[in-house]
């Protein structure tokens, strides 16, 4: 698909759970939950995912929430993954438990979240326990899955983000930082890309172009080889390549995570609305995906525990 700026978009990160163990600040639902029977169920992530399947969509995204609270999570992998590149974002928790099986059923690659190696800052940004992260992200490894570590930058983790670097590169993975974007709520104390830059100025990072992924992270590479990434979504705005829809864990499809604005595919889907006119629905909202969002001088309203991300 191309939307009205000429951009492919080939890439759907796929919302399954709004709940989450992990209570983090800057994403924090405060505990107000879906409904069951409004979440989409293991046969309408399958039909829906297969609308953007026939549209030229080539690697899917999962994220929550934490996917990993759904009892269905292998059986989705294993599904979508006969059509997709199926790659998950996870806060880690559950992966001692899942690691082989989600390899198993054919996922390409786990983005895990770590805001901390300090157990006390580790608990006030995400209200969670680290070692089960810890040993989530140990057993990945272990199983020789492609693991990257995701980290959203903040006043609390800031001084840390040296001894980050160090742990993944202990590990041989690759490491991003990540702007706080206000989706939810109004985070304040936003670290910029430039300020990351120069905490881990000692690394004498230079510039790569590679990509690690489907995901718009610019690497950065240190002289013996181990890469930096950093996703700077306001400081260095990416949406002239924006390449990504999104679909909510509820079956909302969003053309942009700054743009208040979706379509409702699960309600059409249970009015048994026609497949054709259900396509026509997908490729018009692409239409109507805008140039750029302005989330630097608004805040936006979506709930990014249903949206991913």
């Amino acid at each position: 698909m191309q939307d009205f700026y000429e951009r492919n978009i080939d890439y759907l990160r796929l919302s399954i759970t709004d709940r989450c163990n992990h209570r983090c600040f800057y994403c924090t639902c405060n505990n107000l939950f879906l409904k069951e029977e409004n979440l989409m169920t293991y046969d309408e992530v399958n039909l829906i995912s297969q609308f953007f399947y026939e549209l030229g969509i080539k690697c899917i995204r999962i994220t929550g929430g934490e996917p990993l609270l759904r009892n269905d999570v292998v059986r989705i992998v294993k599904a979508l993954s006969s059509r997709f590149t199926v790659s998950m974002t996870t806060n880690g928790s559950k992966l001692s438990q899942l690691a082989k099986d989600l390899k198993d059923a054919g996922l390409h690659s786990l983005n895990i979240s770590l805001n901390s190696l300090k157990q006390e800052t580790f608990y006030k940004i995400t209200h969670a326990r680290l070692k089960p992260v810890l040993a989530g992200i140990d057993r990945a490894i272990e199983e020789k899955m492609n693991v990257k570590l995701n980290v959203v930058v903040n006043h609390m983790n800031f001084d840390e983000l040296p001894d980050l670097v160090e742990y993944a590169f202990s590990r041989k993975i690759p490491i991003r930082f990540i702007e706080m974007m206000p989706i939810g709520k109004q985070n304040t104390g936003v670290v910029f890309e430039k300020q990351i830059l120069e905490k881990l100025s000692e690394l004498n990072l230079s510039p790569v172009d590679i990509k690690l992924g489907f995901g718009p992270a610019r690497y950065f590479v240190t002289k013996d080889g181990n890469y930096i990434g950093v996703i700077s979504a306001l400081s260095k705005a990416f949406c002239n390549t924006c390449n990504k829809l999104r679909v909510s864990c509820d079956g909302k499809l969003y053309p942009c995570l700054g743009s208040d604005f979706f379509i409702d595919l699960l309600a059409a889907v249970r009015k048994k609305i026609p497949e054709s006119e259900i396509l026509n629905m997908i490729i018009k909202s692409v239409e109507k995906k805008p140039f750029s969002h302005n989330m630097i001088v608004s805040q936006v309203k979506n709930k990014m525990n249903r949206l991913g991300g």
